[in-house]
């Protein structure tokens, strides 16, 4: 490859944080050949379907890179439950598994190379209560903390009871909980009363 056209493809990483699309590679006029080249010479790690990180300058990841990664992978994805209280700071310790939301027909590939978790919600309610948590890759999509919690009670059983009992006892001690929010989307999803009684 010539040196000019692999400066152009580093500059075009730089400019999008060391992570792009191929459609965006694409655009700029680098040829899937040439993309396939950078990642047989270990310039360029294929991250997901459609997705690349420049590892050419050995700059390490930033910090909850991963869930980046998700929101690249899929632009529509939310990152929810566990996931989504660890990335607000409501847990400290990361969850082993990534929790994802999308919607009932949304059928894009997420195949990464850690454990993601897919949870299926309804098209009426997969894009309340969303806010954008700030990492260091860069914004990601993510359920307030509220519904994250109510969403932890609806799907408990797929939880390690521990850290379900942990974060009840966080939210229930939390001063600034929104608790009429929290109702109301627990009420959307027909739990109202179970949600009531995690409370007392």
């Amino acid at each position: 490859m010539l040196q000019k056209t692999y400066e152009k493809v580093r500059l075009l990483f730089a400019s999008g944080n060391g992570y792009l699309r191929t459609g965006d590679l694409l655009a700029a006029g680098i040829t899937t050949l040439q993309l396939r080249r950078l990642v047989d010479d270990g310039s360029l790690e294929h991250v997901t379907h459609g997705v690349y990180w420049w590892k050419a300058d050995h700059t390490p990841k930033p910090k909850d890179h991963r869930y980046y990664e998700l929101q690249l992978a899929n632009p529509k994805c939310v990152i929810c439950m566990d996931s989504g209280l660890y990335l607000q700071g409501f847990l400290r310790t990361e969850p082993k598994q990534i929790r994802v939301a999308t919607s009932r027909t949304d059928r894009s590939r997420m195949s990464m190379n850690f454990s993601v978790r897919r949870h299926y919600f309804a098209e009426r309610v997969i894009m309340d209560y969303i806010t954008t948590a700030d990492t260091p890759a860069g914004p990601v999509q993510v359920y307030t903390i509220d519904r994250c919690v109510a969403d932890c009670i609806r799907l408990r059983s797929s939880m390690d009871p521990a850290a379900f009992q942990d974060i009840i006892k966080k939210y229930r001690k939390r001063k600034d909980k929104d608790v009429d929010a929290f109702l109301a989307y627990a009420n959307d999803m027909g739990i109202q009363n179970v949600a009531v009684s995690f409370l007392k």
